[in-house]
């Protein structure tokens, strides 16, 4: 059955976990686009063999179900309308331009494997590259963009609601983790045994 992630883990690993995963994959030089192109290549070779390898489609189904949980969440507590308000008729936003460098290549990939199409411009060059006027396009995103509540938000909730919304997005931080790191380790194992190319 489903069972929380932040429980199964001790607070050690999970620390251990996210020091390891959160290792920038990429050089920190290349630009958005070009971790696009990168991570679209990286789709089109290892895709399938991710999607086949039951662990890390195991791995996805519970990261659909923590992203549809958070979202709820969100939506429930008026987070979302919040955001939007505040970045339509407020003139601002906690999504602001340059975010998308923090972003590696394989955390897009993660989207890809998510069915996130990616972007080929920028739509609002005032803002974060994966941000649309619907919000952001990406499913699996930054630890900062899961975990920010700005303060206006958290004087607006119960200290309780603010405790479930913490649990909820743990859990998909967690979740995300898990996926990213076994999706490195399933690239590095396959290509030392040589059974696809070099990544």
């Amino acid at each position: 059955g489903d069972f929380l992630l932040m429980h199964v883990l001790s607070e050690q690993s999970r620390e251990h976990l996210m020091m390891r995963t959160t290792e920038c994959w990429d050089d920190g030089r290349s630009s958005i686009q070009k971790k696009i192109q990168q991570a679209r290549n990286l789709h089109s070779v290892w895709g399938d063999r991710l999607r086949r390898d039951p662990f890390i489609r195991d791995l996805l189904i519970r990261l659909e179900k923590s992203l549809k949980t958070s979202r709820e969440a969100m939506l429930s507590h008026g987070i979302i309308d919040a955001c939007r308000q505040c970045d339509e008729d407020e003139g601002g936003s906690c999504c602001g331009a340059g975010l998308e460098n923090k972003f590696d290549t394989l955390l897009l990939l993660v989207n890809l494997l998510l069915g996130v199409s990616l972007p080929d411009y920028h739509r609002r060059r005032d803002s974060c590259y994966l941000l649309t006027k619907k919000g952001c396009m990406l499913k699996a995103r930054l630890v900062l963009c899961v975990d920010f509540l700005c303060p206006k938000i958290i004087q607006a909730l119960r200290h309780d609601e603010l405790i479930r919304l913490q649990q909820i997005s743990g859990e998909e931080l967690v979740t995300c983790f898990m996926l990213y790191d076994a999706i490195k380790k399933f690239m590095r194992k396959s290509t030392r045994t040589n059974e696809v190319g070099k990544i």
